[in-house]
């Protein structure tokens, strides 16, 4: 399988940690910005990178702090955005959505009719992680993070493993590490939506990068 056989998309939620000026009476401080807990730190010039290298065929990154508003939780669990915030992930998803419905094949209610021989999109998702969270050191260097119910996304996972053991064999590599794929986030919901009977037509990893390697 190449790059040929799919479209690419690759995106980068916690790109940032900005606020729009409109919003800039927000008690969040400068500090908590700075920090993990205001975007993933690195994750925009690995994104940059990729975008570069791969060319995708779909790319998008956040532009403002998850502490506006969380763009790879759903709107359920961004209970504290405001409604700027809540227009903002709306019309963030809603980009990305619409490459998604322009680029699958139509659902079929029938599962046994609906199948993709290939992947019609495989969308990574870039972010990082810190090192040290709650006084406990992550035992990882790069995560990928995938629903293992899926074929179709853990054959990609084990490419992706794979691929990153050759090219730098220093770094431990684990699946679902930090963090489940399959819990809620940007590419859960795509999932659900537009691959509800897992028959590959979508695939979508997050690529989770300790933070260690990026500030070096």
């Amino acid at each position: 399988m190449s790059q040929n056989d799919f479209k690419l998309m690759i995106t980068c939620e916690h790109a940032s940690n900005e606020l729009p000026a409109r919003v800039k009476d927000l008690r969040i401080s400068q500090e908590d910005l700075d920090s993990h807990r205001g975007y993933d730190i690195g994750a925009f010039a690995v994104y940059e990178e990729l975008v570069s290298k791969f060319k995708p065929d779909f790319y998008s990154s956040g532009r403002y702090s998850r502490l506006f508003v969380d763009l790879n939780r759903s709107l359920r669990n961004n209970k504290f955005a405001s409604p700027a915030g809540i227009a903002y992930h709306e019309s963030y998803w809603g980009e990305v959505e619409k490459f998604v419905v322009q680029n699958l094949p139509e659902i079929s209610e029938d599962p046994s009719k609906a199948g993709c021989v290939l992947p019609a999109i495989v969308h990574l998702a870039i972010h990082s992680f810190t090192p040290i969270l709650d006084g406990r050191t992550r035992k990882a260097d790069i995560g990928i993070l995938y629903d293992p119910s899926r074929p179709a996304e853990r054959e990609i996972a084990d490419i992706i493993v794979a691929e990153i053991r050759v090219r730098f064999p220093q770094y431990k590599v684990r699946r679902n590490y930090p963090y489940q794929g399959k819990t809620d986030g940007l590419c859960t919901a795509l999932r659900k939506k537009f691959d509800p009977h897992k028959t590959g037509c979508y695939v979508g990893l997050e690529i989770e990068i300790n933070q260690k390697l990026l500030l070096r």
